[in-house]
C-alpha cells in the first residue's frame, strides 16, 4: 500500500517538475470536431449519462464566501436531511428516506465513503476547497456502483485552461472560540493549471444550551482540524493528465449527552485521499482512466469506558472507460471498475479484513426528435464476495417546450454490506445479503425568463422499495446487523427559484422542499406496532429557503430552515419536536482595481431567534451564534 502511495506521489512530482520549466502548447486539430467538448478532465459519466435524474448545483460563490463543512452547505442549500449529533460530533445524511450508507459521495469521481462504515461524516469535509458541488437525487447504481441508492454528492475542482494568477486569503471568526484561516492559489495557462488550498480550524465549542429548563454549558467538545488540498492538471495535444490529493488531520473531544453530560471520549482522524486521471480524446473517441487511493486512520479513546480502539482502512479504486460518438445523436459508454478495500483493527473478527469488487458497465445517450428527447439505458454487473444482481436503469428527458422538460428514471438498486456490517466483533454478520430493490421517479421542470424576471420550478415524485434492508438490533445484549427490513420510501420534492434584476438592484429567492414517507413494510406480526411506521430520524417535511437582495456591491439575505417532527422509536411512540431556524447575513464586496484585488466581508447570525432544538435525541444544538468572514482575493 505504501509503495503505491509513494509511486503516485512521485509521479505527480515528476509531472510538476517536467511542466513547470516550459510551456508546451499544441493547437487542437480543426478536424477533431468532438474533442473540444470532451477534453475537459471533469467530464465524469454522471454528468453525461444521467438523463431522468434531478440535480442541484451549489453556486461556487456560496462555497467560497461561506467557509464551513459539507454538512452546513447541504443543510442550508437543499432539502436533504443532515442527522447532526451536535458540536464536534458526527453528521450523517439521509436522502429520500434512505440510510447514510445509501448515499455515495465522490471527490473528483473517486469514492469517499468509508470502507468500514459505508458512510461519510459530512461535518469533517471542508466544502470551501472545491469550486463545484452537485447533489444528484435518485439512484445512480448502474453507473456508480454499490450504495448510490438514495442519491449522490459530487465534489470536484474544475479547470478551464486559461491564463490566471489568483491568490486568496480568508479568515473566519465565530462564536465558541472558532477560528478558520484559509489560504489558496490558482495558477495556470493554456496547458497547465495548479490549485492549492490550506486551512486550519480550531474551536472550543463551549456553547450554552438548556436541559429541563436549566442552562448548561457544553463541555469536552473542542476540535482541531487542519488540511491541504492540491490539484494539478496538464494537457498536451489530445491528452489531459490530472493529479489531486487531500490530506487532513482532525482531533475531537466528543461531548456527552443532556442525560449524561460527562465524557472523556476523544477521536483522532487522519485522512489521505488522492488520485491520478488520464484522458485521451481523438475524433469521436474518448478514453479515460482513473486510479485513486484513500487511507484513513481513526483512533477512539475513553478511559471511563476502557476503550482504546484504532482502525486503519484503505481503498484503491481503478477505472477505465471508453466513449464513442456513433453519430451526432448517439453516444455510447463502456467501462470497468475495480475496488480493493481492507481494514485492520482488533475490533474485527480477524485483525485484517478485506472486500473487493469488480464491475463492468455500459450505457448510451440517444437523442431523438431533433434532440428533444434524450434516452439513457444503462446496465451494470458487479462481483464481490456477496451475490450481486444485474442492475439496469433507464432515464429519459423530454424537452416538450422551450421552457418545459419532463424527466423520468427507473432503476434497480443494491448496496453491499460494509466491513463493519460483516466483521465487527462482537456482532458482525458474514451471512448478510446486499440490500436491493426497484426505484422509480418522474417530474416536470419549468424554466422561463421574462425580461428581467427568471423563474424555475421542478416537481419530482418518486417511489422506491428496498428489500433485505440491513438494520442493527440488540440480540442478547449485543448489537447485530441482519436483513430484517423491507422499506418503502416515497415522496415529493419541489425546487423553486425566482430572480429579478433591475438596474440598481437584484432579488433572488430559492426554495427546496421535500415530503418523505419512508415506512417499515416488513412481514411482521399483526400486533407488531412497528408495521407501516415511519423510520426513525426521517422527518416527514423538510424545507430550506434563501432570499437575498443585492444592491451594487452589497448583498443582504435570510436563510430559513424548517424540519418537521422526526420519530426516535421504531413504533413512532416518541419523537423530536419540529423546529424553525432563521439565519441572516450581509455580504459586502469592495473592489480594489489599482491592486487588482477584492475584499469581501461576510457577517452572519445563525439561529437568530435563539431556538432550542435537537436533531438527535439528547444532543443539544447551537443557539444564537455569530460568524465574521473576511476574504481577500488578488488577481
Amino acid at each position: 500500500m505504501h509503495v503505491v502511495t509513494h509511486f503516485i506521489f512521485r509521479m505527480a512530482l515528476l509531472l510538476v517538475s517536467l511542466t513547470s520549466s516550459q510551456y508546451l502548447y499544441a493547437q487542437i486539430r480543426s478536424d477533431s470536431v468532438y474533442e473540444m467538448a470532451l477534453i475537459e478532465i471533469e467530464s465524469y459519466r454522471y454528468k453525461d449519462f444521467s438523463a431522468g435524474s434531478k440535480f442541484i448545483r451549489i453556486d461556487s460563490a456560496y462555497l467560497t464566501n461561506n467557509p464551513g463543512s459539507l454538512a452546513d452547505v447541504l443543510t442550508n442549500q437543499s432539502a436533504v436531511y443532515i442527522k447532526s449529533y451536535g458540536m464536534s460530533s458526527l453528521a450523517s445524511i439521509s436522502v429520500r428516506g434512505g440510510s447514510a450508507s445509501q448515499t455515495q459521495t465522490t471527490m473528483n469521481g473517486m469514492i469517499m465513503n468509508s470502507p468500514t462504515t459505508g458512510q461519510l461524516d459530512y461535518s469533517t469535509v471542508p466544502s470551501f476547497i472545491f469550486n463545484n458541488m452537485q447533489l444528484q437525487y435518485g439512484s445512480q447504481v448502474s453507473l456508480m456502483g454499490s450504495g448510490a441508492i438514495g442519491g449522490s454528492i459530487h465534489l470536484s475542482n474544475e479547470h478551464n485552461f486559461v491564463k490566471r494568477k489568483t491568490f486568496g486569503a480568508s479568515f473566519q471568526l465565530g462564536s465558541y472560540g472558532s477560528v478558520l484561516p484559509v489560504l489558496s492559489a490558482r495558477i495556470g495557462d493554456t496547458t497547465k493549471q495548479l490549485y492549492v488550498a490550506a486551512y486550519y480550524k480550531q474551536a472550543d465549542n463551549n456553547m450554552a444550551y438548556y436541559s429541563n429548563g436549566e442552562k448548561r454549558t457544553l463541555e469536552h467538545a473542542a476540535q482541531f482540524q487542519k488540511g491541504i488540498y492540491l490539484d494539478y492538471s496538464f494537457r498536451l495535444k489530445n491528452h489531459t493528465l490530472k493529479y489531486w490529493c487531500w490530506y487532513q488531520q482532525m482531533n475531537r473531544d466528543l461531548p456527552g449527552t443532556t442525560n449524561v453530560p460527562f465524557s472523556d471520549a476523544v477521536q483522532y482522524d487522519r485522512n489521505w485521499k488522492q488520485g491520478i486521471q488520464w484522458m485521451y480524446a481523438w475524433k469521436r473517441s474518448v478514453v479515460q482512466s482513473k486510479v485513486g487511493l484513500q487511507t484513513d486512520k481513526m483512533k477512539y479513546e475513553s478511559d471511563t469506558s476502557a476503550i482504546h480502539s484504532v482502525i486503519n482502512s484503505s481503498l484503491i479504486q481503478a477505472e477505465l472507460e471508453y466513449r464513442y460518438k456513433i453519430t451526432s445523436n448517439i453516444n455510447v459508454l463502456a467501462g470497468t471498475q475495480a475496488i480493493i478495500q481492507n481494514a485492520a483493527s482488533d475490533n474485527f473478527s480477524q485483525y485484517k479484513v478485506y472486500q473487493n469488487k469488480l464491475a463492468f458497465f455500459i450505457s448510451s445517450n440517444i437523442s431523438v426528435l431533433s434532440k428533444k428527447i434524450n434516452i439513457v439505458p444503462s446496465i451494470r454487473k458487479e462481483w464481490s464476495t456477496n451475490w450481486i444482481p444485474l442492475t439496469p436503469s433507464l432515464g429519459v428527458d423530454y424537452q416538450t417546450l422551450s421552457f418545459m422538460k419532463l424527466h423520468a428514471l427507473a432503476s434497480y438498486n443494491y448496496r453491499i454490506p460494509s466491513l463493519n456490517d460483516l466483521y465487527w466483533n462482537p456482532g458482525g454478520n458474514t451471512s448478510l445479503k446486499p440490500e436491493h430493490g426497484w426505484g422509480f421517479e418522474g417530474g416536470i421542470t419549468f424554466e422561463k425568463k421574462f425580461n428581467r424576471i427568471g423563474l424555475y420550478q421542478d416537481i419530482t415524485g418518486y417511489t422506491r422499495t428496498i428489500a433485505d434492508w440491513i438494520l442493527w438490533t440488540p440480540n442478547a445484549g449485543i448489537w447485530t446487523p441482519d436483513n430484517i427490513q423491507r422499506v418503502w420510501s416515497r415522496g415529493i420534492e419541489l425546487e423553486s427559484a425566482l430572480s429579478c434584476t433591475a438596474p440598481a438592484y437584484s432579488v433572488r429567492i430559492k426554495n427546496t422542499f421535500a415530503y418523505t414517507k419512508s415506512t417499515n413494510e416488513s412481514d411482521l406480526a399483526s400486533n407488531d406496532s412497528r408495521s407501516g411506521k415511519q423510520l426513525i430520524y426521517v422527518p416527514l417535511y423538510k424545507n430550506s429557503l434563501t432570499a437575498a437582495v443585492q444592491r451594487k456591491s452589497t448583498e443582504a439575505g435570510v436563510i430559513y430552515n424548517y424540519t418537521s417532527w422526526s420519530f426516535t422509536t421504531s413504533d413512532n411512540s416518541d419523537y423530536l419536536n419540529p423546529y424553525h431556524l432563521f439565519d441572516a447575513y450581509v455580504l459586502i464586496h469592495i473592489r480594489l482595481p489599482k491592486v487588482k484585488s477584492q475584499l469581501t466581508i461576510n457577517a452572519r447570525v445563525n439561529n437568530i431567534f435563539n431556538k432550542t432544538y435537537q436533531v438527535v435525541a439528547s444532543r443539544p444544538m447551537p443557539m444564537r451564534n455569530y460568524q465574521l468572514t473576511i476574504s481577500y482575493t488578488f488577481n
